[in-house]
């Protein structure tokens, strides 16, 4: 099984702010404003993971980073992981993950981009303690998720 979304091209400067967090929050039509970072929290925090599904490559050299699935059924977009452990920024994310649990969601704002990360950490490991999986996360493709929850609010 794979997943596949049509590319939307978010442009980030077109989006009102959290005053909190700073990152894009989503509005649609007249439904209030929700917060990315909010919105993560709520979906994925704390949450396990069930399943690691591949992405189809886009082209014959881009291999595609998995998707990885809560046990509430949350796809977490991965862009690139890194395995904290061996400070290998090119981590690979595969079934040894299940059961893993999401420990903390991170919203990072740089000059020229704008990132949302999520640790993993197996159980019985200490949040900053012990070494565990840093996920990037495909913004355009959590925008998309988060779009498409709130339209589904107005046109069901």
């Amino acid at each position: 099984m794979s997943y596949a979304f049509r590319k939307h091209d978010y442009n980030l400067d077109d989006f009102d702010r959290c005053p909190e967090h700073g990152c894009v929050m989503m509005q649609v039509q007249d439904l209030p404003p929700v917060c990315l970072i909010e919105w993560l929290v709520k979906n994925a925090a704390e949450r396990r993971v069930r399943d690691v599904i591949p992405r189809e490559p886009v082209n014959p050299v881009e291999a595609g980073l998995p998707g990885v699935v809560l046990d509430n059924g949350f796809l977490l977009p991965v862009r690139k992981a890194v395995d904290v452990a061996s400070r290998r920024p090119d981590g690979e994310v595969n079934e040894s993950i299940v059961g893993w649990r999401v420990t903390d969601i991170l919203y990072m704002r740089g000059e020229n981009q704008e990132l949302v990360g999520v640790e993993l950490l197996p159980d019985g490991t200490v949040v900053d303690e012990d070494p565990g999986f840093l996920l990037y996360l495909d913004m355009q493709i959590l925008l998309y998720l988060l779009f498409d929850e709130e339209i589904r609010k107005c046109e069901p």
